[in-house]
């Protein structure tokens, strides 16, 4: 028997929906500047792709210095860009990749 206690479902999603739509709508109207994640609500964005994807957009990364975080970024920037909608705000990963900087 593990003595483990995790967290529930409710304690992870709790805090997603608490923003007002005016508090939703000031949010991109902000100007993009670099957000401290301890201080900022982030949440993650999972995208499935297939073992051999996964290692084309790793080798993508090694190449060009980025990490995933910013290349998906960059992607989903491009994307909004092309709707004539605002740009993502930037943030950095929660967890440090490790990668000595170049």
């Amino acid at each position: 028997m593990s003595t483990k206690k995790g967290r529930t479902l409710a304690d992870v999603m709790g805090g997603l929906d608490d923003d007002t739509p005016e508090e939703a709508s000031a949010a991109v109207a902000a100007p993009a500047a670099p957000i401290d994640p301890p201080a900022a609500k982030i949440v993650p964005v999972s995208v499935l792709v297939s073992p051999e994807d996964r290692k084309r957009l790793r080798q993508l990364s090694l190449d060009t210095g980025l990490s995933i975080q910013k290349l998906g970024h960059e992607a989903f920037n491009m994307m909004l860009e092309a709707r004539g909608l605002p740009p993502l705000v930037p943030v950095s990963a929660n967890v440090p990749s490790g990668r000595s900087r170049r």
